[in-house]
């Protein structure tokens, strides 16, 4: 019999030899919860996907390290950026949109802050073997999009920078840490909602990691809670900035109150850090409204 392993909205097949065989196969071949990584769960995986599979767009809540065994990987980051290290030992970095192929002996950092998606274009299996840190009681993957049973929350604005503490170290004072608090407003199916995000960042030469909350408060005093986890890549020469980030919802209060889901990030900056940043978030609330 052919069991399906639903995680996080990827439907991943798992078969015996003498069964029509899922075209994206999961194997956990074990886990652990790392003293050194209170709160975190560390998985050992590999998938199979067979020519013509394709995985849907999600990401991970945690941090996971890719290598490919076999095949060619199709690898398509829509936001956030990846590490890419070649079987040669070479090294680039991809930032979403983007892609990039990956062969035998490739690997990939993904960091939680990534989505992304791949798929098998050739004509023999890929095989990734995959060690995968993640919060406790997260799914293996978190689709992005449109789930059964859940609410999509779609909110633009531009946020700007009501007070920042940050400070610069470093050869050149090229490395800045500090947080900065935004705000927005934002039209949400005809009701005006207010944006409070509380960032934490530790840049280098302006790309970095950033983390915090996010806080959306509706008209009747109803909250949605976030946690956030994103990646900012600077470009080169210019103060233009882009920003990537995955979301977990915390909770919510009246008529949010049950809510929890996962969601996205995505910015732009075309200032100094501390100017106005054009924000979209896209929240799956898999319960509430009430």
């Amino acid at each position: 019999m052919i069991g399906v392993l639903a995680v996080g909205g990827l439907a991943l097949g798992t078969a015996n030899a003498a069964d029509k065989q899922e075209p994206i196969r999961r194997t956990i071949w074990g886990q652990a919860e790392p003293q050194n990584a209170p709160g975190q769960t560390m998985y050992l995986q590999q998938v199979v996907i067979d020519p013509g599979a394709k995985l849907p767009e999600h990401f991970h809540e945690g941090t996971q390290l890719s290598t490919i065994r076999a095949g060619v990987l199709t690898y398509q980051v829509v936001s956030g950026s990846v590490a890419v290290t070649r079987a040669d030992g070479t090294t680039e970095t991809v930032t979403g949109p983007g892609m990039v192929k990956l062969r035998k002996g490739d690997s990939i950092v993904e960091p939680e802050s990534l989505v992304h998606f791949g798929a098998n274009n050739g004509t023999s299996p890929v095989v990734i073997e995959i060690v995968a840190l993640l919060h406790d009681g997260a799914p293996l993957s978190t689709a992005v999009g449109a789930q059964p049973g859940s609410t999509a929350i779609h909110v633009e604005t531009t946020l700007t920078s009501e007070s920042r503490a940050l400070a610069q170290v470093g050869p050149g004072a090229a490395s800045t840490y500090g947080t900065n608090h935004l705000l927005g407003t934002a039209t949400v199916d005809g009701q005006t909602v207010t944006v409070d995000m509380q960032a934490n960042v530790q840049y280098t030469n302006g790309s970095g990691p950033f983390f915090g909350f996010v806080t959306f408060t509706y008209p009747d005093g109803s909250t949605i809670a976030v946690s956030m986890q994103g990646q900012a890549a600077a470009t080169a020469g210019s103060d233009d900035t882009t920003f990537a980030a995955t979301l977990g919802v915390i909770g919510g209060t009246g008529t949010f109150v049950d809510a929890t889901g996962s969601g996205t990030f995505t910015g732009t900056r075309q200032s100094a850090l501390g100017g106005q940043v054009s924000a979209v978030f896209d929240l799956q609330l898999l319960k509430g409204p009430q």
